[in-house]
Formats: C-alpha cells, sequence, structure tokens
C-alpha cells in the first residue's frame, strides 16, 4: 500500500478489515513530470531547516488520483473509480484529487502543470551524499551504441509489475533485470512491456543471444506502443543506424519513421531522447540522415531541459546566447543556464556568471553572479574560481572581500591540477602584498607555475631585478628564453636577445635572423643586420 498509494493521498486513517475480499482501489492519472537536474547533493548543499533530512526530490511525477474502497476480483476502470469517489469523499480510505476531464485537456507541451490536474503522485527520492565530494566529475556521456536500461523504482522487496509495486510472489509478471536475457524473455512472453525491451537490448547487441535486428526492431516497436519511451528511442535510432549503412534506403519513408519514433519518445518524457535527437536535427555532412531543422532541434532541448536533462539545458542555454540556432534571448537564457549549472555543467555557471556580472543582456547581478561562480567552483571549474576571486578582489557588485578572494584564487590554485588564471591572481596578490603579506619568491613560484599564460615572463623579470628576492640572472635567462621561444611570447623575445648577445653572438644572429622572418619585427632584422646577417 505504501509504495502504491499517491504521494497527494491523506495517510490512511482507517485499516481494511474482514475476510479476503476488502481491497482499496486506486486509480492514477499521471499528466506531466517536474525534475530538478542536480542529480546528486549532500548535506552541505542544502540550506533552510533541513535537520534530520535524508534525501531530496529529484522528479514529482503530477495528475489526478482516486482512491476508494473496492473488493478483491471486482476491478475497476479509472473512470469507475473516479465516479465511486464523485465530489465528495475526503476521509478514510476514499480521496480524490483533480478531474479526469482535465488531464484528459492536458497538452504534451505545456510550460506549466494543467489546472485540476496536478496533484503529486509519486516523488522520486533520491539519498543525500555524506558529505560533499572536493569536486564533482564531469557528467559522464553515454556511450554513441549504448541504450538505456530501465530501473526498478519500487521500494527494496517490491518489484515493478506493471504500473504498480508488488511483493515478487503477488506479481503475475514483473520488469526483469536488464542483463538477466532468460529472465527476459519469459517476462516479456507474460506480457511485461519493460522486459520486451530489455529482451530487445538484448537481440541488438548479440552477447547473449543471437544478434536479431529484426526480432529487436519488432520488441521495441511492441514496447514503444505500450508506452515505453525508452523503446520508442531505440527504435527510432536502430533504424537511422541502418539508414546511414544503407541497409534500409534512406528516402522521405524512412525520415518519417524515424521522426515518428523520436518524436513519440521525447513526447512521452524520455529527456536522453529529447537531447539525442536535438543533435540529429542539427547534424551536416554526409552522415546527415534528417534535413537540418534547428527549430525542431530547439523545441526538443527545450523539453529535454524541461525534464532536467542538464545537457539539454546547456545546448539550449548557449543557443539563446548566441541567437544563431534560435532566437536570441539572454533573458530566458539566464534559467535555462541556471538549471545546467545546478545539472553539473560547470562551464555553464561561468557563462552564467559571466552575463550576471557584465549584465549583458539581462539585469547586473554580483551576488547571483558569485554563486554561480562558486557553484562551478566546487565542481573542479577552476575559471570560475577565478572569476569568483576576481569579483571579490575588484568589490565587482557585491563587497570587497579580500579574504574571500584569496580563498577562490587559492582553490583554483591547488598543487596538484591547477586553473593559470587562478595562479596568476594569487600570484599577483602575493606580490603586491594585496590584503596578505608580501611574499615574491611565493609570488615568482607561482608565476613559473603557469609559464605559457605570462607566466615565466613575470617570473624573469622578478629574478632578473632582485625584486624581493636575491637577483639570479641564469634562471631569468632560462626563463626568458622558456617564454619566448616555447611560448612565443614577444615581450620575453625582446628581453632574451640582448641576453643571449652577451652570451653567444653567433647563436643571437640566428635567433635574431629566426625572429626577422617568422614575425617580420624590425627590432628583430635590425639587430639581425648589426650582427652581421644578411638583410631579410
Amino acid at each position: 500500500m505504501q509504495a502504491n498509494v499517491p504521494f497527494g493521498a491523506p495517510a490512511l486513517s482507517t485499516a481494511i478489515e474482514g475476510g479476503g475480499s476488502a481491497a482499496i482501489d486506486v486509480a492514477l492519472v499521471p499528466t506531466g513530470k517536474m525534475a530538478t537536474t542536480v542529480a546528486s547533493s549532500s548535506a552541505q548543499d542544502l540550506s533552510g531547516s533541513c535537520e534530520g533530512a535524508t534525501h531530496f526530490v529529484r522528479t514529482a511525477l503530477l495528475g489526478a488520483f482516486a482512491m476508494a474502497p473496492g473488493s478483491r476480483g471486482a476491478a475497476r476502470t479509472v473512470d469507475q473509480v473516479f465516479a465511486a469517489v464523485g465530489s465528495s469523499g475526503q476521509g478514510g480510505t476514499t480521496s480524490k484529487e483533480g478531474e479526469i476531464d482535465a488531464c484528459r485537456a492536458a497538452k504534451p507541451d505545456a510550460q506549466a502543470p494543467t489546472e485540476r490536474c496536478h496533484a503529486p503522485l509519486r516523488l522520486e527520492l533520491v539519498p543525500l551524499l555524506a558529505k560533499k565530494a572536493a569536486a564533482a566529475a564531469p557528467p559522464v556521456k553515454q556511450a554513441e551504441d549504448e541504450l538505456p536500461k530501465l530501473s526498478n523504482p519500487c521500494p527494496e522487496g517490491t518489484v515493478l509489475s506493471g504500473a504498480k509495486c508488488s511483493p515478487p510472489s503477488f506479481a503475475p509478471t514483473h520488469l526483469c533485470e536488464p542483463a538477466d536475457a532468460r529472465s527476459c524473455a519469459a517476462e516479456c512472453g507474460k506480457g511485461d512491456v519493460g522486459s520486451c525491451y530489455h529482451l530487445g537490448i538484448q537481440y541488438l547487441g548479440g552477447k547473449d543471444l543471437p544478434r536479431e535486428d529484426a526480432r529487436a526492431a519488432e520488441l521495441f516497436e511492441k514496447a514503444c506502443g505500450a508506452g515505453v519511451p525508452q523503446a520508442c528511442y531505440a527504435r527510432a535510432k536502430q533504424h537511422l543506424r541502418d539508414m546511414k549503412s544503407a541497409k534500409v534506403p534512406p528516402d522521405a519513408a524512412g525520415r518519417a519513421k524515424v521522426r515518428e519514433f523520436a518524436d513519440k519518445a521525447c513526447e512521452m518524457g524520455d529527456s536522453l531522447a529529447c537531447f539525442s535527437v536535438a543533435e540529429w536535427y542539427l547534424s551536416e555532412g554526409p552522415q546527415a540522415v534528417l534535413p537540418k531543422d534547428p527549430t525542431r532541434a530547439v523545441a526538443f532541448l527545450r523539453r529535454g531541459c524541461d525534464l532536467g536533462h542538464g545537457p539539454s539545458c546547456s545546448a539550449l542555454g548557449k543557443m539563446l546566447v548566441e541567437g544563431k540556432l534560435a532566437a536570441k534571448d539572454v533573458g530566458v537564457a539566464v534559467g535555462v543556464l541556471q538549471r545546467a549549472c545546478q545539472g553539473g555543467q560547470s562551464e555553464d555557471c561561468v557563462d552564467l556568471g559571466d552575463i550576471l556580472r557584465k549584465g549583458q543582456g539581462a539585469p547586473k547581478d554580483g551576488a547571483k553572479a558569485i554563486a554561480a561562480y562558486a557553484y562551478g567552483c566546487s565542481l573542479g571549474d577552476m575559471r570560475a574560481c577565478n572569476a569568483a576571486g576576481s569579483v571579490y578582489a575588484e568589490g565587482d557588485g557585491v563587497p570587497k572581500d579580500v579574504a574571500k578572494a584569496y580563498s577562490f584564487f587559492e582553490k583554483g590554485c591547488p598543487e596538484k591540477g591547477f586553473g593559470a588564471e587562478a595562479c596568476m591572481s594569487l600570484a599577483g596578490m602575493y606580490e603586491k602584498g594585496t590584503g596578505i603579506p608580501r611574499d615574491m619568491p611565493r609570488a615568482a613560484a607561482l608565476y613559473e607555475k603557469v609559464c605559457g599564460t605570462g607566466g615565466c615572463l613575470r617570473a624573469a623579470e622578478i629574478w632578473q631585478r632582485g625584486d624581493g628576492v636575491t637577483a639570479d640572472p641564469e634562471r631569468a635567462y632560462s626563463l626568458y628564453e622558456k617564454a619566448c621561444t616555447q611560448w612565443g611570447e614577444k615581450r620575453a623575445c625582446d628581453a632574451f636577445g640582448p641576453l643571449l648577445e652577451r652570451k653567444d653572438k653567433e647563436r643571437a644572429r640566428t635567433f635574431y635572423a629566426d625572429q626577422c622572418a617568422r614575425t617580420q619585427d624590425k627590432a628583430a632584422c635590425a639587430a639581425q643586420k648589426r650582427l652581421g646577417g644578411a638583410a631579410r
């Protein structure tokens, strides 16, 4: 009972008593889903009164429900259960929320819950992590040929049997384990369409069963028609692959078939299908089977984002900011990028922070910019750490806070693995003594750590002048050379040339000749001529 009674129903206040004929009929009419892009969270991420929290809500299935006493062996249809409850019945085991007619009028592309059909039916709960990870791993992109498996959403000790959770002994059939080909065949034979989908994957893979593409297609179409969106996506993907390999003609009829199954998969709520199919509509070149259609791609990404798929939000947000494949709308992009950021797409945290920090296309908001950068930093994006530190260092839209700036710069420049920008910013604080004691050896070491971003040049200048350190001409010479020859920094080359002349005029002439030929630098050409080299 606890596994199947709608979340929005009141607690059962009376027990079912007497004989074996008592039962409760529950009618569910799901029409929509609300989802967060957050896949994992810890107690440290929570705010507000959350003492004792063990889980967070990942998704909520919305719709209408009716619940009324019934009898074993006397099955009633959904309409009959709703009619039995009527407009009254809000007590004990009799309850109703929402109207079935309102649910039937719901549209798949609705942007908000349908009036009189938005009762919470089921919640997906995700356990809170014991502690926050130092840096979350980037989301793993699913392999191109991999199809998603269906998971058992039921409490431990029960199985998914049709639309309800039941003890295995009471279930006439149930969702099989994806890797158990024998069980999937048996359960599919008894009518479990989710198991038919898993069996189709087995036939398509040809690992535990002989590969039979036609049989897989038959099973996918059967499961798709029975309401398994992942099966619709699998069939669309299978047909698309066959068209690319010329197993079936890549004609209008074939494209229409791909679109039919792809559209159905996304419409029925498969967020991965929405994202993947959007990519199909953006493909170009000889491998593109479907005509390029940015409008459809945007619609698919928007639905995928609404379904809580972070990568869909990421792709859509970039389109809205760039205004190339979709109408530019930075104001809307802010909300989309926020969801992408929360879903673990750290680069979107940086993009969101930049928009809010600069106020380009959306109201400037330093506090929200900091929040976006800080979340990106917690995901391990060193650019986000540097950006957050810079906002605090400059007091850009928030009160200036040197201590917080230092903390973010330090996070972005750890001993192992680092972000060049954060290391340069941290080195600058040590060099200038901004809110911390001036420490030139530490500044020079940090500059050297990020040689290719101007760090070696800055460190060379410090060692050459003996600025807060004991002058070391040889070290300066080596750093200038590295910055010039490996990274092509002009200022480093300008400083390195004269130092090289004092050591080896012949090598200096060759160096100047190379600089003159490659960069057409007038000073290098003049120095080559002065040392007796041929004019270029």
